[in-house]
């Protein structure tokens, strides 16, 4: 999905993977026991590594079912914390960011916890 319009009620809005990572990255940078984005791990890349802005699209998926969007956001997470309340909290708060720059175009937010790592 590079750039794509959609009409909401009527309103037309234009949903692009970079401005999504962008509101993605700001909600996981500033949630408490969160490290950052990460790509997702697969057999050949054992370290997850911490992703800067210019990349927070690197760690997060959008795919299209029906109408509306499922959003895979990966994560590093602060050992110590509670990973369900972090994650809980995580995705109220990029549901809460998301739908108030776009509207309900958005059906599921999954995250995945890469890693925990001590500060």
């Amino acid at each position: 999905m590079k750039k794509e319009t959609k009409s909401v009620n009527s309103i037309q809005i234009k949903v692009s993977n970079k401005d999504i990572a962008e509101i993605v990255g700001e909600v996981c940078s500033s949630s408490y026991g969160v490290l950052g984005l990460t790509k997702t791990r697969t057999l050949k890349s054992q370290i997850a590594t911490i992703l800067n802005k210019d990349n927070y699209i690197e760690g997060i998926l959008i795919k299209k079912e029906r109408s509306k969007y499922v959003i895979d956001v990966h994560v590093l997470v602060i050992y110590g914390v509670k990973i369900s309340e972090v994650v809980n909290e995580l995705s109220k708060g990029i549901a809460y960011n998301l739908s108030k720059k776009y509207g309900p175009v958005f059906s599921k937010i999954n995250i995945y916890v890469e890693e925990l790592r001590d500060l």
